[in-house]
């Protein structure tokens, strides 16, 4: 049996404290209540977050600061920071030799490193979609993974080859409601980012037809940052339909535990997720739960049994959902769905069933590990010295440099296809703005041998850096061309135009930066 005694947590870069880094974070200091010798090391490629010094301070947790870069799709990769971080971490690392490393999101220069210095390295990561994989990538990413959901831990053990374990999300309230719900005194709550794949406002529209149809009593507060677009239209759907007096949205706490207490039940709209935080921390408070079947939330949530499950993400079927918990209050039947649910979160998201999940985890990875011959930091760099060379020679001929240098790896890749599809297909350029000038510098550049056939747009008229501009419908009728997407502003109005051409994101239709999903 090996048991760890020395770990290495690797957090993101990010300033905010997000969902993912959460995870880690709190299974760092799982292991550290444990008895492990527990380090956190913190990116300072951008502002550094704040909440991590502070939750590490508040544990005892010694906290060490270095320079790299992560990312949370494998589009997303930065050749450079791997090359100029690599001797850093490196040396961090053989100074302190841990038993495994723990990192969250892709990190592939601690993952080299660790594979010269022959240490386990394990990464938490969620969400991908099959499409990241049309491109063979470089070796290296790690082989061991946890995720929160056993949908995605299949997905990336599909896709990259891991060995995947699914632990989920650590919870604990400071204080747990026991009262039960009666009927004519909802509280409801939905936490979150104001955005699209939340699906607040379905969850608005859900609540106005439970109250118009159903005769649901009650108030929905939604919370979270409100700084985006989407929130504005929630916002005027409210004001609209004169919601005022039923919804608040209250926007973003610090003290989500107040916020818990005071409520009731929690609804969970997303359309994308891999296992919603504000699950697990409303099991913990004891709040009902109503969610959406979002990837590995009906794993754990079954409906009428430990909580609400609806059949998709449309406002009536959430609405569905509500009018089962009034239903539910009415009959008693509630008081039997708490009771699946207490047991729910001690057996799933309680600290001691994490605790002894994750060091289950740590314990088969050191038994099984056996230092291999896998890709090396010089392999990259053989791999990439040509294009680095070429665009440190022609980097004078890019109007945005730095964009070229940061999408460097997803460049390659695309070009690489290219080159394999052959001169058998038309490849233009969908946009005439400054990201279609891009594209156009960096194939003049990488690819001098690849011809552009074209500048697709639909307003711009004549040519454009030396080609002929055509509208989008001359082209779409061959699904045999390439298009490289070089817009930005209306890219997913693109994107909906191809797919519905027969078009297939990393087939036929490219960009060159890393896909914002």
């Amino acid at each position: 049996m090996f048991m760890p005694e020395k770990i290495i947590y690797f957090m993101d870069h990010y300033p905010n404290f997000g969902g993912a880094a959460n995870t880690l974070l709190r299974q760092a200091i799982l292991m550290k209540r444990a008895g492990r010798a527990v380090f956190v090391v913190v990116s300072s490629w951008w502002k550094i977050c704040e909440e991590y010094l502070k939750l590490c301070e508040s544990e005892g947790i010694r906290v060490y600061e270095l320079r790299y870069f992560v990312t949370s799709q494998p589009e997303g990769v930065d050749v450079f920071s791997i090359l100029d971080n690599y001797d850093d971490v490196r040396s961090f690392l053989k100074e302190h030799l841990p038993d495994i490393v723990h990192s969250v999101q892709l990190n592939p220069v601690v993952e080299l490193v660790c594979r010269e210095l022959e240490i386990p390295h394990v990464m938490n990561i969620y969400q991908m979609i099959p499409e990241f994989f049309k491109f063979e990538y470089a070796d290296i990413f790690p082989r061991y993974h946890i995720c929160d959901s056993l949908y995605y831990a299949d997905l990336w053990k599909k896709y990259l080859g891991t060995r995947s374990y699914c632990i989920r999300t650590v919870a604990e309230a400071e204080t747990r409601r026991e009262d039960p719900v009666r009927l004519g005194n909802f509280r409801f709550v939905c936490v979150g980012l104001l955005c699209e794949r939340k699906n607040q406002l379905e969850v608005i529209k859900a609540f106005e037809l439970a109250i118009k149809l159903h005769g649901l009593k009650g108030k929905l507060q939604l919370w979270g940052h409100m700084e985006t677009p989407y929130a504005e239209v929630c916002r005027q759907y409210i004001e609209d339909n004169k919601l005022q007096d039923y919804i608040e949205m209250k926007g973003f706490s610090g003290n989500m535990e107040v916020v818990y207490r005071d409520n009731d039940v929690l609804i969970c709209g997303s359309t994308s997720e891999s296992y919603p935080n504000v699950i697990s921390e409303a099991l913990s408070h004891g709040l009902v739960v109503i969610s959406t079947p979002v990837a590995g939330v009906p794993e754990v949530i079954k409906d009428r049994e430990n909580g609400y499950l609806s059949k998709g993400y449309k406002a009536e079927e959430i609405a569905e959902c509500l009018q089962r918990l009034y239903e539910d209050v009415g009959t008693g039947n509630l008081k039997t769905i708490l009771e699946n649910e207490r047991a729910t979160y001690e057996a799933t998201h309680s600290p001691n069933a994490v605790t002894v999940k994750l060091l289950k985890c740590y314990e088969e990875i050191l038994t099984e590990y056996r230092a291999e011959n896998r890709y090396t930091i010089d392999d990259l760099k053989n791999d990439f010295i040509e294009i680095i060379d070429r665009f440190y020679e022609y980097k004078d001929c890019f109007t945005n440099s730095s964009y070229v240098k940061n999408g460097l790896w997803k460049i390659y890749y695309v070009i690489k296809r290219l080159i394999e599809l052959g001169k058998e297909h038309n490849c233009y350029i969908w946009g005439t703005g400054k990201y279609g000038r891009a594209y156009k510098e960096i194939f003049d550049v990488f690819a001098p041998e690849l011809t552009i056939a074209g500048f697709v747009d639909s307003y711009a008229k004549g040519q454009y850096m030396g080609h002929e501009i055509v509208e989008p419908k001359d082209i779409l009728a061959n699904d045999e061309n390439i298009i490289l997407v070089g817009v930005v502003t209306k890219r997913s109005e693109v994107f909906d135009v191809l797919n519905e051409s027969d078009f297939h994101y990393n087939d036929n239709y490219f960009i060159l930066e890393p896909l914002i999903w």
